[in-house]
């Protein structure tokens, strides 16, 4: 039965989710256009999804900005595979490997990070699991982390 409470919460909810897609396209370089067909129902649903996953498993350790937590942030490592692949599907299929079974040779990011972190741990993620959040993961790079990154890496060159 419907009454004007359920009706109110209803359309709260509907709202919030609303929102979040809202905030996850905007995450999205080019505006909210992604390399996928741009504006595909099947981005912003896999980009929500991927916000899931990684809430509730890569966010204890991955920031999604500077300062890191235990791992390097997830801007950070965007930017590393936007520089280390040409496309994000063949980004994604590294990532996947990579973090089916974490090698120090097979990373992208600087030596320095798995010194001061280590290795992360194999993530026990179902295959489509851990290709939405790589896909995801690819998604939120921004151009600006490339001179925070620049800086950062000379700072730390200084203190050794």
């Amino acid at each position: 039965m419907h009454t004007p409470g359920n009706n109110l919460r209803v359309a709260a909810h509907t709202a919030g989710i609303s929102f979040m897609l809202f905030l996850s396209a905007c995450s999205l370089p080019g505006g909210g256009k992604s390399e996928v067909a741009a504006g595909s129902k099947d981005v912003v649903a896999g980009g929500a999804e991927g916000t899931i996953i990684y809430e509730r498993h890569c966010m204890m350790c991955h920031s999604m900005a500077p300062p890191p937590a235990a791992a390097p942030p997830v801007k950070g490592v965007a930017l590393h595979y936007r520089e280390a692949f040409d496309s994000r599907e063949e980004a994604v299929r590294h990532m996947v490997a990579f973090m089916k079974s974490p090698d120090p040779d097979e990373a992208v990011c600087d030596r320095e990070a798995i010194e001061r972190f280590g290795l992360m741990p194999a993530m026990k993620l179902s295959d489509d699991e851990l290709k939405t959040v790589s896909a995801w993961f690819w998604d939120q790079y921004d151009p600006s982390m490339r001179q925070m990154h620049r800086k950062e890496r000379a700072r730390m060159q200084q203190e050794h």
